[in-house]
C-alpha cells in the first residue's frame, strides 16, 4: 500500500497543469518578421555572418491573461525575436507592456521574452542553466517561468517567460549611462535602425579571423554614435592589452577585468558545452550570445548568461541532436577566451570555482533534483506540445525510439527531433541526466590533468576610480600640492594606488608659476579591500605655500626644511585638528634651540598642519601642511 501511495502522488504531481499565458493582437493580426541579411562588405568589415538574421516589428496587443494574475488595462505590443530560432516553426516572441508588469511576483518590467525552446525537447536546458547562473552568482541571470502559451486563442506550445538580458533594476543592475553591456555575436546587425551600434575588435587577429563582432546593448538612447566610443574603447583596450601588449599576464590586463567573474562565466558555459557560446560550426569558434558588462568605475565582468537551448553535447554534424558527447574539450574555442588560460591566476580561479560549485552542479541531476522538477512541471503539456509541432508534416519511427523528425525549420535537413509520446519525453530527460553526470566526471578529470596550482590565485580587488580636485586662490611659485593617502570606505588604506593627470607621477609636486585661481584635476586608480562596492575618498587636498624667511631658522619635519622666524613657537596638528606636538610654550631662538635643525617627533607618515607663532603678538601662520 505504501508503494501505491507514492506512485499515485508522483503521477498527480507530474501531470499538473502549467499556468496559461494568453495574448490577443489587435484584429488578430499575425506577427511577422523580415529578413535583414546584410551585404557581404558589411559582414567582412565587422567580422560577422549575414545569414538567418531578421528584423522584428511590434504589433499591438488587446489583451493579456496569465493564470492567477491580473495585468493593468494598458497592454502594449508583441513581436518576434531571435535569429535562427525565428526561422523554426515554433517561434519565440518578445512582449513589451505600456506599463511595467510583474510576472509571478517578480520585479516589474516592461519587456519580457517568450522562449520557444524549439531545439530543446526537454524544456529544461535554459532553466537549469539559469538556475546555476544564480547559484554561481553571475550578474543579471534571468528568472524563468514555464507556461502554456496561446496567441489569438490558438495554442502555441510550452513556452518560457524570462527576463531580458537588460540593464535595469532587478536585472543587470549597473549604471545606465556610464556603465555598459555588450554582446559578442557572430550574426550581423538585424536592426534596420542605424542607431544599433556594432563593431569589431582589433584583436585577437588570427589568420582565420578571430576578432569579436560586438553589439552595444547598453547604454541606450545616447545622442549619436560617437557617444558610445567610451564602450568601444574599454572593450578594445582589454583585447589589445591581452594580445598586443607585451608581458601578458603581468602587463596590467588584470586591472581591466574581474577575473573571478570571468572564471565563473567560462566555467559554466564550458561545463554546459554551449554550442552557441563556442559556435562549433566555425573553426574559429565565433561566439554567439556571449555577454560582458562593466559598471561605472568598475572592472569588466562576464555575463549575463543567455541562450542555452543548445547546451548538452550538440555537434555540428548531427545538429541539433543533444547529448551526443560528454567529452567536448573544457577549453574554449575562441582565441579571446583561450588567452585567459595563459594566466595562472585565472586558471587558479577557474579550478577553485569548479571545486566550490561542483556539488551544486551534481545536485541538478539527482533523483528529485532540479531537472526532475522541470520535467514534472511540463509533463501534463508535452504531448499536446509535440502534436502541435509535428502537425501533418512528419515521419515517425516508434519502433523503440518513440521519436519523429520534423521536416521544417531554419536549417535544411537539420530540424530538431520531435518526440512522439510521453514515454519518449521521459527517455529524453533520462538522457539529459546521464549526459550531465558523465560531463561532471569528464570535466573533473580534465581539470585534474591540467595540474592547476590554486595557490597562484590572488585577491581580485575591486577597482576604485575617483578624481581629486585642488582649488585654492593665490598659489605662488614654489608652493607644493600634496595629496594624502587614500582611505577606503571601510577605514582601510587603499592599495596599489596609481595617480594620473599631475606632474612627475607622484602624489605631490611643485607649482611652476604663480597663479591666482589654480585648479588641478587629479585622477587616481586604487583597490579597496576584498568586499564589493567600497569607495575611496581623497581626504584633504592641500596647497603648501612657501613661508617668508623673516629671520631664517630651519626646522626639519621629516625631509622638509622650513625657514622660521626667530622667537617662534611650533604647534603640529593632524588633519582632524588634534594637537600632536608643541614646543611647550618655549620660543625658539638662536640661544635655546641648540642646533640648526629641529626634529619634530611625528610617529606616523601623513599630512600635518604646522602653526608658527611669533612673539607676544601671537601672529599665526595657518595651514602650513607637509608630508612627513
Amino acid at each position: 500500500m505504501k508503494t501505491l501511495v507514492v506512485i499515485i502522488s508522483l503521477s498527480v504531481l507530474a501531470l499538473a497543469a502549467l499556468p496559461e499565458l494568453k495574448v490577443s493582437t489587435k484584429d488578430g493580426v499575425l506577427i511577422s518578421s523580415a529578413s535583414a541579411n546584410k551585404f557581404e562588405k558589411d559582414s567582412t568589415a565587422k567580422n560577422c555572418q549575414n545569414h538567418l538574421t531578421f528584423t522584428h516589428t511590434y504589433v499591438p496587443m488587446t489583451s493579456v491573461e496569465l493564470t492567477g494574475h491580473e495585468f493593468s488595462v494598458s497592454y502594449g505590443s508583441i513581436r518576434g525575436r531571435g535569429n535562427s530560432t525565428w526561422a523554426g516553426d515554433k517561434k519565440p516572441y518578445r512582449i513589451k507592456f505600456d506599463e511595467s508588469q510583474s510576472m509571478f511576483g517578480s520585479k516589474k518590467h516592461k519587456s519580457w521574452a517568450l522562449l520557444a525552446n524549439w531545439y530543446d525537447q526537454t524544456f529544461a536546458l535554459n532553466a537549469v542553466g539559469f538556475r546555476l547562473g544564480k547559484i554561481v552568482g553571475i550578474p543579471g541571470t534571468p528568472n524563468q517561468y514555464l507556461v502554456d502559451f496561446y496567441l489569438n486563442n490558438e495554442y502555441k506550445g510550452i513556452y518560457q517567460i524570462t527576463d531580458l538580458v537588460q540593464v535595469n533594476k532587478g536585472r543587470l543592475e549597473i549604471d545606465e549611462n556610464e556603465g555598459w553591456l555588450v554582446e559578442f555575436d557572430y550574426h550581423c546587425s538585424s536592426d534596420l535602425d542605424e542607431m544599433e551600434i556594432d563593431f569589431a575588435t582589433d584583436y585577437p587577429n588570427s589568420p582565420s579571423g578571430s576578432k569579436l563582432h560586438t553589439f552595444i546593448k547598453s547604454p541606450e538612447g545616447l545622442p549619436n554614435k560617437l557617444s558610445y566610443d567610451f564602450v568601444k574603447n574599454d572593450v578594445k583596450n582589454l583585447t589589445s592589452t591581452m594580445f598586443n601588449k607585451s608581458g601578458f599576464p603581468e602587463n596590467g590586463y588584470r586591472d581591466l577585468v574581474d577575473l573571478e567573474s570571468v572564471a565563473k562565466y567560462l566555467m559554466l558555459e564550458q561545463f554546459l558545452d554551449n554550442f552557441d557560446f563556442n559556435n562549433k560550426s566555425n573553426n574559429s569558434g565565433f561566439p554567439a550570445s556571449n555577454f560582458f558588462h562593466k559598471d561605472k568605475g568598475g572592472k569588466i565582468k562576464g555575463g549575463p548568461i543567455w541562450d542555452l537551448d543548445l547546451i548538452g553535447g550538440v555537434e555540428y554534424n548531427t545538429f541539433p541532436k543533444h547529448f551526443t558527447t560528454s567529452k567536448t574539450p573544457i577549453m574554449p574555442r575562441h582565441a579571446f577566451y583561450k588567452k585567459f588560460f595563459d594566466d595562472p591566476v585565472f586558471k587558479a580561479k577557474f579550478k577553485k570555482n569548479w571545486d566550490k560549485y561542483k556539488p551544486d552542479i551534481q545536485a541538478m541531476s539527482k533523483q528529485g533534483g532540479f531537472i526532475d522538477s522541470i520535467a514534472g512541471a511540463v509533463e501534463g503539456s508535452v504531448v499536446k506540445n509535440f502534436e502541435l509541432q509535428l502537425g501533418s508534416n512528419k515521419t515517425c519511427n516508434d519502433n523503440g525510439t518513440n521519436t519523429c523528425k520534423r521536416g521544417a525549420g531554419g536549417f535544411p535537413n537539420m530540424a530538431p527531433i520531435v518526440l512522439g509520446n510521453l514515454q519518449a519525453y521521459r527517455d529524453e530527460v533520462a538522457k539529459l541526466k546521464t549526459w550531465w553526470n558523465d560531463r561532471v566526471k569528464f570535466f573533473d578529470e580534465e581539470l585534474t590533468k591540467m595540474n592547476i596550482d590554486i595557490s597562484k590565485d590572488i585577491e581580485d580587488l575591486p577597482l576604485v576610480t575617483l578624481t581629486c580636485t585642488v582649488i585654492q586662490d593665490n598659489v605662488e611659485k614654489g608652493a607644493t600640492i600634496v595629496i594624502p593617502d587614500l582611505t577606503c570606505s571601510d577605514g582601510s588604506p587603499a592599495k596599489d594606488t596609481s595617480w594620473t593627470g599631475r606632474p612627475g607621477g607622484n602624489s605631490s609636486w611643485a607649482v611652476s608659476a604663480t597663479t591666482s585661481t589654480p585648479s588641478y584635476n587629479i585622477g587616481v586608480k586604487a583597490t579597496c579591500g576584498s568586499a564589493q562596492n567600497l569607495t575611496a575618498t581623497c581626504g584633504t587636498v592641500a596647497v603648501v605655500e612657501p613661508v617668508e624667511p623673516t629671520d631664517p631658522t630651519p626646522i626639519r619635519i621629516g625631509n622638509t626644511i622650513v625657514q622660521l622666524p626667530s622667537n617662534a613657537k611650533i604647534e603640529v596638528y593632524n588633519l582632524q585638528g588634534k594637537l600632536i606636538y608643541t614646543t611647550s610654550g618655549k620660543s625658539l631662538n638662536r640661544e635655546n634651540r641648540g642646533s640648526d635643525n629641529l626634529q619634530i617627533p611625528v610617529q606616523t607618515k601623513g599630512v600635518y598642519i604646522i602653526r608658527v607663532k611669533k612673539g607676544n603678538s601671537a601672529a599665526t601662520y595657518q595651514n602650513r601642511i607637509y608630508l612627513n
